[in-house]
């Protein structure tokens, strides 16, 4: 089934004039700051579905405000269904065609137990126990690979175990078993008419709630069910023109209302911005996310004079081999580059690397990289201090350049391009100022020389090495 839009009208946190909700073929992202209403908005739709769901009146009209609660659905190819509930008693009425059906609800604070309650799945039944855990394990271990084993008991207790027989706390599989009913039950020919997920990414490292956004569309196109799924972490949205992201802000009078909507392909970075008090994380968030599909690797440097610096001295050492098929993403400063790194290991096959200044700022990045997100040092992370023996602090890009040309470029140019020379652990750097930068990119195409990039070389080397198959 294939919902386009919902329309809904004094539910919960929604009143007042009725609030357009777009929805995606097959996810629709609800995001927002806590609070904001996405749970509620889920719940709407849910209940619209599904007829055994119970509208009451003392919780689910909007506090102190009454209404008349209703929500109106676009189904395509189908035309409009209304699904309006009485005020007084919660009595549940419906115009217009309408495929109701049993909504798989994966709440917050639900345990598996909660999740397998009525969804009509024998559990006395060994060979059907055995059965959905084998799917529980097949979805788990794409998300988390040191998943093992899973045991489904009658009383509906889910124990999901690593490979050391550890049990993976509930927080982190919850989401991740919700799935794997939907999958099991469509396989029943049983399937739900819709499924709500609350926050997937408790507890889940971007990498995982990566795979998780992908698997969702996987699964929702399996069953032919829609999913939606209410997050505070842009990570969770796929990336694909199946998805739907819409943006709920909660107004100063408490109602909730849609801040935009983008299809997962388009950019969202006005709809992301809010949940991560930075829109220039959004922003990377968006650019970062279409990538070639030849691309055999992505390098990400700190700056645009970076990418071009790599350009020229590969095209002037006759190495241009090193960077085919390797797509350079400039990410506007160090901590730029490793939130770009962080999303794109998540979201893609290839190989990622992080080139980085060795300055105090670089170094933050790496370490960042390294002990929060597990990146490898060895293969993963660049400095340009790696030509040097001794990695010496505070050696950048220009550095790598025999110091005999750039100061050349300075005097050539004048000391504006120039903040000064200075030297780092004895090595001669000339410190560019960042429109001399922009400048000697240019000069150095027509003066640079083989011999002006042994460094270079040598972090072509390196890269050439990362990049390996």
């Amino acid at each position: 089934m294939h919902l386009d839009q919902a329309r809904i009208t004094d539910v919960r946190s929604v009143w007042g004039p009725a609030v357009a909700v777009p929805l995606g073929r097959h996810v629709t992202v609800l995001v927002g700051l806590n609070r904001s209403g996405t749970s509620n908005v889920a719940f709407a739709v849910a209940a619209a579905l599904d007829p055994t769901i119970r509208f009451r009146p003392g919780r689910d009209l909007p506090r102190g405000r009454g209404g008349s609660p209703r929500v109106e659905l676009w189904v395509g190819g189908a035309g409009r269904a209304t699904v309006s509930w009485d005020p007084g008693d919660g009595q549940r009425h419906v115009e217009g065609r309408l495929q109701e059906g049993r909504a798989l609800l994966c709440r917050v604070d639900d345990r598996p137990r909660d999740l397998l309650d009525g969804v009509g799945i024998d559990l006395e039944d060994p060979a059907k126990r055995e059965a959905l855990a084998e799917v529980i394990v097949g979805i788990a271990r794409r998300v988390i690979p040191e998943v093992a084993e899973v045991e489904v008991a009658s009383s509906g207790v889910v124990e999901v175990r690593d490979d050391l027989g550890s049990l993976v706390p509930v927080p982190e599989v919850r989401a991740i078993i919700a799935l794997a009913i939907a999958r099991y039950l469509a396989a029943e020919d049983d399937p739900p008419a819709v499924m709500v997920i609350e926050s997937p990414d408790a507890f889940l490292h971007p990498a995982g709630q990566g795979i998780f956004a992908r698997l969702m569309v996987e699964v929702a196109a399996e069953v032919d069910a829609p999913i939606l799924v209410t997050t505070t972490s842009p990570f969770v949205v796929p990336r694909v023109a199946e998805a739907m992201v819409v943006g709920l802000v909660r107004e100063a009078t408490g109602r909730t209302t849609v801040l935009g909507s983008a299809a997962g392909d388009q950019t969202q970075a006005s709809l992301l911005g809010g949940l991560l008090h930075d829109a220039g994380l959004a922003d990377v968030l968006d650019r970062v996310g279409q990538v070639s599909p030849d691309t055999r690797g992505v390098l990400i440097v700190e700056g645009g004079t970076d990418e071009a610096y790599l350009r020229l001295v590969a095209e002037r050492l006759g190495r241009t081999e090193v960077l085919e098929g390797i797509e350079i993403r400039p990410a506007g400063g160090a901590m730029g580059a490793a939130m770009s790194a962080v999303v794109l290991r998540a979201e893609l096959d290839v190989a990622v690397v992080v080139l980085l200044d060795h300055d105090e700022q670089g170094r933050r990045a790496r370490d960042t990289l390294t002990s929060r997100f597990a990146f490898d040092r060895g293969r993963e992370v660049v400095t340009y201090a790696d030509v040097y023996d001794g990695h010496p602090r505070g050696v950048e890009a220009e550095t790598l350049f025999e110091v005999r040309l750039l100061r050349r470029f300075v005097q050539e140019r004048g000391r504006r391009v120039s903040n000064g020379e200075r030297t780092v652990d004895g090595i001669p750097h000339v410190d560019l100022t960042s429109s001399g930068k922009s400048a000697f990119v240019g000069w150095a195409q027509e003066h640079a020389l083989p011999d002006h990039l042994e460094r270079w070389n040598a972090l072509l080397d390196l890269l050439a090495e990362r990049f390996s198959d």
